[in-house]
């Protein structure tokens, strides 16, 4: 009858150096070599353990963490040099000591007991040296058996520098945090301020243009225009800063959350006109076509009309501005069944590369940077346009192709309920 237990593959290797096999009895000398052998890897101080790996062992002793071998209820039975140094005892001191001894964090025989063979984890401790200093450490810990007995090998790290790093890290993410709420506090306090400013800065602005028109209007009634093309000087520039002043202020109260939402019911076509009577003269300006062209069911619409109104301005406004020669279009098309209205504004202009898309909705950015220079404004326009297309409730999204042009998409509710304003943030700047 064949014996089918499964031999130690180290006994194996032993055996095989010295050309035995399992199944054929050594001679007289054969078995002395073999227990020569054997005897070398003995270690007396270990009271019969057996290590038959000496290259294992001697890794091990040679390494620069420290390693111990201790029973189930935590009497050390090995450890490296390393271990002995880290906890500042000599060897032999450490082999009459107890995990607990030097585990700050450890209740014996918690877990001990209880692992299976071959099981492996790792914990987190606390290890205090034989001068009563503690460092953090990370431990490997697993089970296995020597002669019939179950032994916890555990493989220890000290992590001091780790853990100081983790905690100025979190330090730094603290003071982050505090410095990105104070930041927040601050914008918020300006913007708040900002948007009760609308009247002080408005007010003498208006007065500007208002007597700016005025007496353009007195010297042509006389035939007197000496001093009209000052006064046109003065009234589009009056102009050009009440309308910065207007971006400003409106992206203020957005960002103070003192934008007011005003549900209205309206025919879609009109406000469609009110756009197309606005924007006709921008398009003729540089010499572009402009059409609007509606489709689908949707005749009303119950929203903020003004804030509809000035989202569309603003796309078809830009369009215009980067567009010479050639086309600007309104696309609407409502639904419904899908309570949905899609306004799209496409043009044939410069476009825009994959990085001016990214800055597109950022506020104070345009596309390139002399496009201030050429074209004039702060970059505020789309940033608000996304801040309201959140705020009723809906969504903006481009697309853009350089030397060929833009599409702009809003996707709006036709019926904005008072509880879907309330509830909904507008976009980050």
């Amino acid at each position: 009858m064949s014996d089918n237990r499964q031999i130690n593959p180290l006994l194996t290797d032993r055996l095989e150096s010295l050309d035995l096999k399992p199944d054929t009895a050594p001679t007289a000398e054969q078995w002395r070599a073999f227990l020569d052998q054997i005897n070398e890897d003995y270690d007396e101080k270990n009271e019969g353990m057996l290590i038959l790996d000496r290259n294992f062992d001697k890794m091990i002793r040679h390494a620069v963490d420290g390693f111990f071998i201790h029973d189930t209820k935590g009497e050390i039975v090995d450890a490296n040099q390393a271990a002995c140094e880290m906890l500042g005892y000599s060897y032999e001191e450490v082999l009459s000591l107890n995990v607990a001894d030097f585990e700050a964090d450890l209740e014996p025989g918690a877990i001990w007991d209880d692992m299976t063979v071959d099981e492996v984890f790792t914990v987190e401790g606390t290890h205090m040296t034989k001068g009563g200093q503690t460092y953090p450490v990370e431990t490997r810990v697993g089970a296995f058996m020597v002669d019939g007995r179950k032994v916890i090998l555990a493989l220890c790290r000290d992590v001091t520098e780790r853990k100081e790093a983790e905690l100025k890290l979190r330090r730094l993410n603290e003071e982050l945090e505090k410095a990105r709420d104070e930041a927040i506090k601050a914008n918020h306090t300006k913007s708040s301020f900002l948007a009760s400013m609308s009247h002080e800065l408005r007010t003498p602005l208006n007065a500007i243009i208002g007597y700016s028109e005025l007496l353009i209007e007195e010297m042509a009634d006389v035939g007197d225009d000496h001093y009209a093309a000052d006064l046109e000087r003065i009234l589009t520039a009056g102009q050009h800063l009440l309308s910065l002043i207007n971006n400003i202020l409106d992206l203020s109260k957005v960002e103070a959350g003192k934008v007011e939402v005003d549900v209205t019911e309206f025919s879609l076509h009109q406000m469609l006109d009110d756009i197309e009577t606005t924007a006709a003269p921008l398009a003729r300006k540089n010499n572009n076509q402009f059409s609007i062209d509606v489709t689908g069911d949707v005749m009303q619409m119950r929203s903020d009309v003004t804030k509809i109104r000035q989202i569309l301005f603003n796309l078809v406004g830009n369009a215009c501005k980067f567009t010479t020669d050639g086309e600007v279009r309104l696309n609407v098309h409502g639904d419904h069944d899908s309570n949905e209205v899609q306004f799209v504004v496409s043009d044939t202009g410069k476009g825009m590369n994959d990085d001016q898309l990214k800055r597109v909705f950022t506020a104070f950015e345009q596309a390139e940077a002399s496009t201030t220079r050429k074209f004039g404004g702060t970059g505020l326009g789309l940033a608000i346009t996304k801040h309201y297309c959140g705020i009723l409730n809906g969504h903006i999204s481009v697309e853009s192709t350089l030397g060929e042009g833009s599409t702009f998409t809003v996707r709006l509710p036709t019926v904005l309920s008072v509880e879907a304003t309330q509830n909904t943030e507008a976009a980050p700047v």
